[in-house]
């Protein structure tokens, strides 16, 4: 073979290579480029990812606050309450107090009045002349001095429900005082 074959043989893949070069060139750009694409989106997913974390995070923390706030509230108000029961039992207590007293104050009125209805009525002032020699007034019934708003809203023709409700008692208690007044007058 000649030395100008090998010349034209060398320039032949020269120029071929040299064809050859930029095209594979632009494949490695192609993919360069597509590499920086992808770093990007993963890039912006990550951030996204960041903030909404952050949000999450803030939203949580609110949440939390808030949730104790309104425990502490809660508490607040069931101690508020708790004294409420508490005082409602101290009320009831001397009310129910106040009412045993009554009734026993009652019950002797009546065995009173019961005695002095079995007694002559000679032997009656005998006694009571004897006992107090200043004739006594008639006493005013003591149930009408305790409950006078109780009594003005009988005289006025209104229900016992309706005097229960607002005299704040309940009914039963409306009709045992009404009755016990009645006793009273009687004897």
């Amino acid at each position: 073979m000649q030395p100008w074959i090998y010349i034209v043989l060398v320039g032949a893949v020269a120029i071929v290579y040299a064809l050859i070069l930029p095209a594979r060139r632009k494949e490695e750009g192609a993919e360069k480029q597509s590499l920086k694409d992808t770093e990007a989106a993963l890039e912006l997913y990550m951030a996204d990812l960041e903030r909404e974390n952050s949000e999450m995070l803030q939203l949580v923390s609110s949440i939390k606050t808030q949730s104790q706030s309104t425990k502490a509230a809660l508490q607040e108000e069931i101690s508020v309450l708790r004294d409420q029961i508490a005082d409602l039992h101290k009320s009831t207590a001397l009310l129910d107090a106040r009412l045993t007293a009554e009734e026993k104050g009652l019950l002797h009125l009546t065995a009173i009045a019961k005695e002095n209805a079995g007694r002559p009525a000679a032997a009656d002032t005998s006694v009571s002349l004897e006992a107090a020699p200043e004739p006594k007034a008639k006493p005013v019934s003591s149930i009408k001095l305790r409950y006078p708003r109780l009594f003005e809203l009988h005289e006025q023709g209104k229900s016992i429900d309706s005097i229960a409700k607002t005299a704040g008692l309940q009914r039963g208690e409306v009709q045992l005082i009404l009755q016990l007044a009645k006793q009273e007058e009687s004897v």
